[in-house]
């Protein structure tokens, strides 16, 4: 096979990746191989062909193949990267890029993949210069402006952040990741007006939840409602169904026919709410004239921080099912009791470092003299060990007692009817971020907020109160911390607030 040939038949392979006719170009590669089994050219649109196809291992193994010979060229070194990084060897991926850099300094695609892979192993600092000589090189460089932006969003530069995500929509207008991140950043500090505007790209980013389908129905853009029928429908997470539901009666005072389609999880808990808005769990949207996402209202509303409703509650536990448990736990004793809940859901996408480590970091409540402790976390039975406590039942394992209402709570088809019950009669309720949290303060109990140091944009930042929830009180966690002295913090708050009763 003469060397005119060898051209001839790579440049035909290479034709057909744009076509991903991956598996036929394979087999041109293996025949100049077959002939010249050290031609670079065709170990390397090889395992270019192999990762297209998925398969990683092959791909990974033939750049091995081809590092051993140390080529002076920075395409093998970026091809080599990808692959690494695709079989999840981000640390070598790094050293391959690294290589290409030194080979071809001034390419902001490589320096971005850098990056990425600085990042995928926690050196966040790294990345971020990485990305920054990137866009010194292009400006525009779009994964650069974007992932940067959301480094230093973790790292609570927020107003950094802002603008370069502010550069990222001015680059890339219809970017919608880069509308829905600013949005965080500028509802994190405050800007209600903007940041609620550029939240509603949320539903054109790529891992949203899906958006729900109203068979023709318009939605709502604030046109008058008088004598109109407007859907509301709740998004997201059972918090955020439970944060934005108080201003359903904003919206209600402006005389139209309101109707909140829920969860049927969660249509008996908002039949509790006060306004005249009609909450159903069958979701009818023929009979309507527009419809709206419940996240939405904000922006429809030019809702601010200060324009909030200021009622303190907004649900109510049922008196039947609050007596109930106020009798199965005897509450309303002389000893007060506090209400504790150290776990968010884990498949959600807000979980990453909100958590605490386990139950046991909150053993610095015990602390507090005559006090009883009682987790409002549904637990699974294993969980769970038979004690000497009103409910006969205390979390298993701890180094205090942690009292549990019992492997039955708000085991029906309803959520949280149990758990308002219970907070109704306690003193006082402490979460990390998750939906209890949003439900003790739609209760308008007395309540903590234990929140990581750059927390969800529902929170803002700095502030040791929130608009939301009058009755609570937000403690932050300080960059460097681990949950401890967040808790140790708390711990005095509850104490203060306990002596001052």
């Amino acid at each position: 096979m003469t060397d005119n040939d060898v051209i001839a038949l790579l440049t035909q392979g290479a034709a057909l990746h744009p076509e991903r006719k991956f598996d036929e170009a394979i087999a041109i590669y293996k025949r100049v191989l077959d002939a010249h089994p050290g031609n670079l050219d065709a170990l390397t649109f090889l395992a270019s062909a192999y990762r297209s196809l998925g398969r990683i291992g092959e791909a990974v193994a033939l750049h091995d193949r081809i590092a051993e010979t140390n080529p002076d060229r920075a395409d093998f070194w970026f091809n080599r990267g990808n692959a690494l990084g695709d079989s999840g060897r981000h640390a070598d991926a790094a050293v391959a890029y690294q290589r290409s850099i030194e080979l071809e300094p001034a390419n902001a695609v490589v320096l971005a993949n850098l990056a990425i892979c600085h990042s995928k192993v926690g050196n966040a600092g790294e990345a971020i210069a990485c990305y920054e000589r990137a866009l010194e090189i292009d400006p525009d460089n779009k994964i650069s402006l974007h992932n940067i932006g959301n480094l230093l969003a973790d790292q609570g530069r927020l107003y950094e952040a802002a603008e370069y995500f502010r550069r990222t929509v001015r680059s890339w207008p219809e970017l919608a990741e880069g509308h829905y991140n600013l949005s965080h950043i500028l509802l994190r500090l405050g800007d209600f007006t903007a940041g609620f505007r550029e939240y509603e790209w949320r539903w054109d980013t790529a891992d949203f939840f899906e958006k729900p389908a109203y068979r023709d129905v318009p939605v709502w853009k604030g046109e008058k409602l008088d004598g109109k029928r407007l859907i509301v429908h709740s998004e997201q997470g059972l918090g955020d169904s439970i944060q934005f539901a108080k201003i359903l009666g904003m919206l209600a005072s402006l005389g139209g026919d309101i109707v909140f389609h829920v969860p049927k999880n969660l249509e008996r808990l908002f039949k509790t709410m006060p306004f005249a808005v009609t909450v159903t769990g069958a979701h009818r949207a023929s009979d309507a004239d527009f419809q709206v996402a419940l996240l939405s209202l904000p922006h429809r509303l030019k809702l601010t921080a200060g324009s909030v409703p200021a009622a303190s509650a907004f649900l109510t536990a049922e008196p039947a099912v609050a007596t109930k448990w106020s009798s199965r736990l005897k509450l309303g004793s002389s000893r007060p009791s506090i209400g504790l809940v150290w776990q968010g859901n884990p498949n959600s996408p807000a979980e990453r470092g909100r958590s605490l480590p386990s139950a046991e970091t909150l053993a610095p409540f015990a602390a507090l003299a005559g006090t009883r402790l009682i987790a409002l976390q549904m637990l699974a039975a294993e969980d769970l060990e038979p004690a000497d406590t009103p409910s006969g039942w205390r979390v298993r394992g701890l180094s205090f007692t942690l009292e549990h209402p019992g492997p039955d709570m708000d085991k029906g088809a309803d959520s949280f009817a149990d758990t308002a019950a219970i907070m109704a009669g306690i003193d006082q309720v402490v979460s990390v971020c998750t939906a209890p949290l949003h439900l003790a303060g739609a209760l308008g109990r007395p309540s903590i907020a234990l929140l990581k140091a750059v927390p969800d944009w529902r929170w803002m930042m700095e502030r040791t109160d929130t608009p939301w929830y009058p009755t609570m009180q937000l403690v932050r966690q300080q960059r460097g911390e681990d949950y401890g002295p967040v808790v140790d913090r708390a711990v005095e708050a509850v104490r203060r607030k306990l002596d001052n009763q």
